[in-house]
């Protein structure tokens, strides 16, 4: 059950991020210069991205935690990938803020803008807030959220207003950040340069333990064929009354390549099991139509998934941004849809 934010929560966040719109961070850094907040007692940092350098999208990107920021740097990273395919590495632990247009908001949004009586005018003005939740449209923020990003964006603003006005320098093209942390030896807060340190990403990987299906999977007639993957994104919502929050449309699709025969799909939704999805969909693929020659994925996460599968009989695993029969069968989808 949702918990929203209360008027008075919500002014307190929209206080806050007006100030910061008003230093205009853009016109200082770019998108992939990063902010970094260390929060007393929680477990990770957050990072913050602004963006509007270049003039088209303004907003501030905040990324909890290090799965969000290592995607953050993989999405930068995968021009390969269509750009509808590319929420999947923004897609959990994310809180956006629009610096938008008035047509861009919701009703729901406009109808908070209105009950807090903020005057909003021209382009780029308007604010609003979406988080980014796995298998659910960016929707507007919880109370739990609009908390989070008012205490994230109260040392954001004080960390951009230091760098703007010149009092603490990052070299930023070194890969380093601009953090803000509690001294305790000083008891205070403190901006300062420091290395952007991250872990590498921590995939989850299914280790196949019965014996007796390897067995009969590699028993299996080659088949020679080569077959994709994938939980491919849609552009739709699906309303259920199960859930709180419109769900994204997401398919898992498996498909010969390059016949662009689809072979299996099944819409995922938040309480799948996605990872048992994909891979119940690629065992029985083998075992109704023979051991394919190669698997191909399109992320790093499907490729975790079946690595022990694939390294075990044999099968090629490669990863490719462009999925040829699954991207062809979502652009006729959307095409008929529309």
């Amino acid at each position: 059950m949702r918990n929203e934010a209360t008027l008075d929560e919500w002014k307190e966040l929209y206080d806050i991020a007006i100030k910061i719109k008003d230093l205009k961070p853009w016109e200082y850094l770019y998108d992939m210069d990063i902010i970094t907040i260390l929060l007393p007692g929680a477990d990770e940092p957050v990072y913050c991205s602004i963006m509007g350098k270049a003039g088209e999208f303004f907003g501030i990107g905040t990324y909890v935690g290090f799965d969000a920021m290592n995607n953050f740097y993989t999405m930068a990273k995968r021009d390969d990938v269509p750009d509808i395919q590319k929420i999947r590495f923004q897609d959990d632990n994310v809180l956006m803020c629009h610096f938008g247009n008035r047509e861009e908001l919701t009703k729901e949004e406009l109808k908070l803008v209105k009950d807090l009586e903020l005057k909003f005018r021209g382009k780029n003005n308007w604010i609003y807030f979406h988080s980014f939740k796995k298998g659910y449209v960016p929707y507007l923020l919880d109370k739990e959220e609009v908390l989070l990003e008012t205490e994230i964006f109260k040392h954001l603003f004080e960390a951009l207003k230091d760098y703007v006005e010149g009092n603490v320098k990052i070299n930023f093209e070194n890969g380093n950040t601009l953090l803000r942390m509690y001294n305790k030896t000083k008891n205070l807060w403190t901006n300062q340069e420091a290395p952007i340190l991250l872990p590498e990403p921590d995939y989850p990987q299914l280790v196949l333990q019965d014996e007796l299906l390897i067995e009969r999977i590699n028993r299996q007639e080659a088949n020679k064929s080569k077959i994709e993957i994938d939980i491919a994104y849609l552009t739709g919502a699906i309303r259920d009354k199960k859930y709180d929050v419109p769900v994204m449309e997401r398919l898992c699709i498996l498909a010969e390549n390059p016949s662009g025969l689809i072979i299996d799909q099944d819409f995922i939704f938040p309480d799948d099991d996605e990872m048992e999805i994909i891979f119940s969909m690629t065992i029985d693929y083998i075992l109704n139509y023979g051991k394919p020659d190669t698997i191909i994925v399109r992320d790093d996460y499907v490729l975790n998934l079946l690595n022990d599968l694939c390294k075990r009989t044999g099968i090629k695993l490669k990863i490719r941004g462009k999925l040829k029969a699954i991207d062809y069968f979502v652009e006729s989808f959307l095409r008929y849809r529309f």
